[in-house]
This record gives structure tokens, C-alpha cells and sequence, in this order.
């Protein structure tokens, strides 16, 4: 029967009036007629003929149906980009979906003569609550992919609205393509920009600050300036907004932090110095923000400040523990802080016997400890004995301190044994976070490149962030395997919801790739 089929077919093709179905020019024909159109676009699309393009794009400035434009977007040919344009205009309620399929379709094309149309399309006056400003995140992803800097200053325009003027995750999106395309115009605004939210869409911090960091040194000045107050016009923005005590001065130092911006940790560093640590909680004035910004930075100039700050027993608790943790992160800190940990770890009640900076030491000691290990090890375990410290909660700390101390005492300062330890799976959380801890300190840590590599992938959030931690400071742009790893968990774990553990950490990659990124292979090894 089939065969049979196929010669009646044939003979119908042969007779007057009957054309070729796989010829385009058959369908062609027929896209104005209006029983046969929607086949015959259908149909185009399937040949795929790039001859097909311009009665399409003929078609489609008459009947802007989605259709269409999606035969239209199929053939992937730059000649349709007259036609992608036109389509940016149906800006409304019932055409934005065309919108963002025409601004897909460019960035897909890498047709940056069309950023000028793309940018029109976002100074459009939308409601705050359009269903339409999907079309316009669309744009602004277009716009980020281009990589253009021509689209430097319409972003910007987007990017400096608050929520009263626009749909919020506007205003983010466009911080995200300023930081993308990573023109340092730009960072003024994404300075103000860590400073902005919305009650309902959340605030623009995660953006900015990623945003920042992508656009690397450029920012430093910008972000120093504001830290010690200079900015005036932040100033305002936070007696008019009533931002926190030393909220700015926080928030600045974290993103110096995550750039391990050297260059910074004198003013850091100068302010930690002057700061007065008997205080109350509500009287930090982001002094918790310098000490985790000195940490990551990893200044050695640090190190004895720190360790004084961390042995004034009338210092404010919570800032001791921000230094237990800053240190636990320093490369060579141990040597210096070892002595006043385990001082800390049996002085250091808060008040009704609360125990947290008791535990704070003991982490700090188990997570850092290296070479020295065999000659703290049985301190550690005397104090541990202590009847004050009978605790559940605190003797399990104890006994996983002993258990990361057995990876010390096997690997000492050794950074490829510890690349061996955290890529073996076979092992506890505790003993593979600490050989991720100790990649970063140790002197040679770029011995231990490939296990870290691997060991990225651990979607667990602690160790994922001191493993990210970790990459930041010893990578460097020609490590490929490593900026392969980074560019994979960052794309997993953006597109992960908010519901689930990688939308925690997707900030956390976006960051760590950006400072591998900018480290070039003269970088100093470690």
C-alpha cells in the first residue's frame, strides 16, 4: 500500500495545477492565502529554506502573529533582523511575548546593530505591574548577552529606578547586564544599587555586588569612598531611606571582601585599629563586616590585630567570633592565633554559661590547625574534659575537631594531600571541609588545584563557600579546568528556585568566577 501510495502522489505532482510540497516556493505562493497560511508558514519552517525569510518577514509586517515570527526566528539568518526589530515595537499586553522572542532571537544572532532598537524598547513607559515588562527583561538579557557597551547608558537609566517608578526585577536585571557587559561607568550607580529593595521583589544586593565584583578593581575607589562616608550622595539616600547604623560601611566591606581587594586592607585595616570593640550589638557600625572583609583579604598585616582583638575578653562576643572566623580563612594565622583559641576555648563563656564562643574556638581551632596539629592535639582533648563543657552540643563539636585534626596530622602543611582528602568522597563532611580550608592557607595550595576542582560540585553550603573561598584565592584565569568548574555550578545554580540550596550559592559562584577571572596567569603562586 505505501508503495502504491507513493506513485499516486508522484502522479499528482505530475498533473496541471499540482507543485512539489518540499519546494518553498510552493508554500511561498500560498502565505496569503487564508485557508492555506498557517500550513504554509508551518510548513516553511519544516524545509527550512532560508529563501523563505523575506515573505515571512513581508507576511509578518502585515499579521504580527506569534507563529510567524517563530518560523522567522528558526532559520537563524541575519536577514531576518529588520523584521526582529519591527517586532520589538509590539510592546502591550497582548504582544509582548513577540517582544521577547525577537530579543532572544538578536542576541542569539550576536546583532549588536540592533542594540539602539533594543534600547528604545526599554525607554517605553510600562505600569509598574504590566505583564508586558517580561518583554523588557528580555531585552535587558539581550542586551547583557550582546556585551555591548553602547547599551552601557540605557541600562543605567533602568538600573537607577526604585520600586515606585518600575517593575523592581527591572532595576536588578539591568545591575546584572552592567556588570556583565563591565563597564566601570557604571559602578557608581551599582554602588547605590547594594543599597536598594523592594518589599515585595527583594532587594538589588545580590546583583550589585555580583555586578561589582565582575567589573573587578575599576570599583575599589568607588567602593572606599563610600565606606568611609565620602559619598554624599549615598549619605542622603540613607538618611532619606533610614538605613541601619553602619550599614554602609558593612555592606562595602563585604564586597571589598569578596573581591580580596588588597588594596583596600589599609583602610580596613586602619578603621578595625580605631574601632572600639567593648560595645553593644546594635553599636557595630559594620565593624562585623570589616573583620570578614580582612579575612578573606588575607592581609598578614592583619593577623596580630586581629589575634589582640580576639584575646580582649571585654570585647563584644559576636565580634570575637567574626574574628575566630576571619582567621580560621588567613593564610598562616594559626601560628599566631593558637595560643588565644585554646585560651578562648576555656574562658570563653558569654554569660549563663552560654557556651557560643567556646564552640566559635573550637571550630576556628579545628577548621585552621596544620602543622602544628600533633603538638595541640592532646591541649585540645584536656580541655574537652572540662565538666563546663559537658554540653551534648559542645562535646560533639569537640570530637569533630579531633576528627579534622586527623587529616592535619596526616597531611601537616602538605597542599596535595589535602587536594587528595577533599576530592574523596568516601570521606566525612568534616574532614573534606577542613582540606578545603587548608588548600587556601597552606603555602604551596596550588598543589591541591585538581581534588578542588572536583570537590566543587558539593552543593553543601558550607563547604561549598569555604571551597569557593579557596578557589578565589589561589585560581587564576588560566586555571581551565577550574574556571570550567566555576562557569558550570554558576550556570546550575542560577537557574535553581529559590526555594531550593543552589539559589543560596548561586551569588556565591557568580563571585568566586569573577575574581578567578581577573587573576591573571602571572598571578603570584602560592
Amino acid at each position: 500500500m505505501s508503495k502504491l501510495r507513493s506513485i499516486l502522489v508522484g502522479m499528482l505532482l505530475l498533473l496541471p495545477g499540482c507543485s512539489d510540497p518540499k519546494d518553498p516556493q510552493t508554500w511561498i505562493k500560498k502565505l496569503r492565502d487564508p485557508e492555506h497560511a498557517p500550513e504554509a508558514v508551518k510548513q516553511l519552517q519544516k524545509i527550512g529554506n532560508p529563501v523563505a525569510v523575506q515573505p515571512l518577514c513581508d507576511l509578518f509586517k502585515d499579521f504580527e502573529a506569534h507563529t510567524i515570527l517563530q518560523a522567522i526566528i528558526s532559520f537563524k539568518d541575519k536577514r531576518a533582523l529588520p523584521c526582529l526589530v519591527k517586532a520589538l515595537d509590539g510592546l502591550t499586553e497582548d504582544k509582548y511575548h513577540n517582544v521577547s522572542l525577537a530579543a532572544k532571537a538578536i542576541a542569539s544572532l550576536k546583532a549588536t546593530e540592533a542594540v539602539d532598537a533594543l534600547c528604545a524598547t526599554l525607554e517605553k513607559p510600562l505600569p509598574i505591574k504590566s505583564r508586558a515588562n517580561v518583554g523588557k527583561l528580555s531585552v535587558v538579557e539581550a542586551l547583557a548577552d550582546l556585551n555591548d557597551k553602547r547599551a552601557v547608558s540605557c541600562l543605567m537609566k533602568v538600573a537607577s529606578k526604585r520600586p515606585d517608578d518600575q517593575d523592581f526585577h527591572l532595576t536588578k536585571a539591568a545591575m546584572g547586564a552592567l556588570g556583565d557587559i563591565g563597564d566601570p561607568t557604571a559602578v557608581p550607580l551599582l554602588v547605590k544599587g547594594l543599597f536598594m529593595a523592594s518589599t515585595v521583589q527583594g532587594p538589588s544586593y545580590p546583583k550589585a555586588r555580583v555586578a561589582l565584583v565582575k567589573i573587578g578593581k575599576p570599583a575599589v575607589p568607588a567602593l572606599l569612598e563610600a565606606f568611609q562616608g565620602k559619598n554624599a550622595e549615598l549619605v542622603a539616600m540613607g538618611k532619606e531611606l533610614d538605613f541601619g547604623e553602619g550599614v554602609i560601611r558593612q555592606k562595602t566591606a563585604w564586597v571589598l571582601g569578596d573581591m580580596m581587594a588588597v588594596e583596600a586592607s589599609p583602610v580596613l585595616l586602619d578603621t578595625f585599629n580605631k574601632a572600639k570593640l567593648e560595645v553593644e550589638d546594635d553599636a557595630f557600625n559594620g565593624l562585623d563586616g570589616v573583620i570578614e572583609a580582612l579575612g578573606r583579604i588575607g592581609d598578614p598585616s592583619a593577623l596580630e590585630p586581629l589575634v589582640k582583638g580576639l584575646a580582649n575578653k571585654k570585647a563584644n562576643w559576636r565580634l570575637r567570633m567574626q574574628i575566630l572566623q576571619a582567621l580560621t580563612v588567613m593564610p598562616g594565622a594559626i601560628t599566631k592565633a593558637a595560643p588565644v583559641m585554646l585560651e578562648v576555648m576555656k574562658t570563653g563563656y558569654v554569660e549563663d554559661d552560654f557556651t557560643n564562643l567556646i564552640e566559635g574556638a573550637v571550630m576556628a581551632f579545628g577548621r585552621s590547625i596544620g602543622a602544628e596539629t600533633e603538638k595541640y592535639e592532646p591541649k585540645v582533648i584536656e580541655i574537652s574534659k572540662d565538666k563546663k563543657l559537658s554540653a551534648k552540643a559542645t562535646q560533639d563539636l569537640f570530637k569533630e575537631v579531633l576528627e579534622r585534626m586527623e587529616v592535619s596530622k596526616e597531611c601537616k602543611d602538605d597542599a596535595a594531600c589535602y587536594g587528595k582528602k577533599i576530592a574523596d568522597e568516601s570521606l566525612s563532611l568534616a574532614k573534606r571541609e577542613k582540606a578545603g580550608i587548608m588548600i587556601g592557607t597552606v603555602p604551596n595550595g596550588r598543589a591541591g588545584m585538581a581534588g578542588l576542582t572536583k570537590a566543587l560540585q558539593n552543593r553543601e553550603p558550607v563547604l561549598r563557600q569555604y571551597f569557593l573561598l579557596t578557589a578565589k584565592r589561589i585560581g587564576q584565569s588560566s586555571d581551565k579546568e577550574l574556571v570550567a568548574m566555576l562557569e558550570l555550578i554558576a550556570e546550575k545554580d542560577s537557574k535553581r528556585t529559590i526555594k531550593t540550596l543552589g539559589a543560596d550559592l548561586a551569588s556565591e559562584d557568580a563571585v568566586a568566577l569573577a575574581v578567578v577571572r581577573h587573576k591573571g596567569a602571572a598571578a603570584e603562586k602560592q
